[in-house]
């Protein structure tokens, strides 16, 4: 894969090749459609260095690097394969999804940790996630809502109605999520709040977007899944580490008496 092969000559690579790395990492759905010209016109480098690149990654030239993407999208918009002969339907997803979790056991634990602090003590939380991203964030939101006030989550068109915007405040903290392909205003509404010099909690994937230059911390998740999806899993399971590990510093006063008045409306079945 690319981004495999990126991975492996990442010390051998120039700054002219990083610079043209990540265009090809952010652009991959473009790749095939793209000539090397072009490429070099965007990024006011010479064709001749989109050559180069391409043979520094093993490829004969850029034609093959083309080829090699092509084969990846085809990849991962086939179905999934069927499974063989006594393997479960599922198996490829449940293993993928097991490795995306193990990757999320490898966050250090003061880094986490960091995350629940800035989130506990924050004056208002501000939950923004466009597209793919905009699930988990309400998710997220939600959960924060429970265990401490001030809770306030952003739609893709924040935008279009900033008057939300005009309640930012010093001492608040922005909590942003956007994964490939990243949502053009998730970033412009964590420039905005850069621009204020409120924090940025950033949760993304292990690409490279614009605000994570903006962020004070940075997580980062696996997504991969089978096919052309991506699993929220990791995100799920992130989430809830850091609504418990904000409980830590804020406690659970919020919690136990939201379950008591739930249960004096009667909200629940049980």
């Amino acid at each position: 894969m690319l981004a495999e092969r990126i991975r492996e000559r990442a010390d051998d690579l120039s700054k002219t090749d990083r610079l043209i790395a990540e265009y090809l990492l952010h652009h991959r759905d473009e790749v095939p459609f793209l000539r090397a010209a072009e490429i070099a016109e965007r990024l006011s480098v010479s064709a001749a260095s989109i050559t180069r690149f391409a043979q520094r990654l093993g490829f004969d030239g850029y034609p093959r690097l083309q080829d090699e993407v092509r084969h990846e999208l085809r990849t991962a918009l086939a179905p999934p394969a069927l499974p063989a002969q006594g393997e479960g339907r599922f198996a490829l997803l449940w293993e993928r999804e097991l490795r995306n979790l193990e990757q999320l056991r490898g966050l250090p634990e003061d880094l986490l940790d960091g995350a629940a602090r800035m989130i506990a003590e924050a004056r208002t939380i501000w939950v923004v996630g466009g597209r793919a991203s905009q699930p988990p964030a309400e998710m997220l939101a939600y959960s924060l809502n429970r265990v401490r006030d001030r809770v306030r989550k952003l739609g893709p068109t924040a935008l279009h109605e900033p008057e939300a915007l005009l309640d930012v405040r010093a001492g608040d903290l922005l909590v942003a999520l956007t994964f490939r392909r990243y949502s053009a205003s998730t970033a412009e509404i964590g420039r905005l709040f850069a621009a204020r010099d409120v924090p940025i909690l950033l949760i993304t994937d292990d690409g490279s977007p614009s605000l994570a230059a903006h962020a004070k911390l940075v997580l980062r998740v696996s997504l991969n899944a089978p096919g052309a999806w991506a699993s929220m899993t990791a995100v799920s399971s992130l989430s809830l580490a850091l609504t418990l590990g904000a409980v830590g510093y804020c406690g659970s006063d919020r919690l136990e008496e939201g379950e008591r008045l739930g249960r004096a409306l009667h909200a629940f079945e049980d």
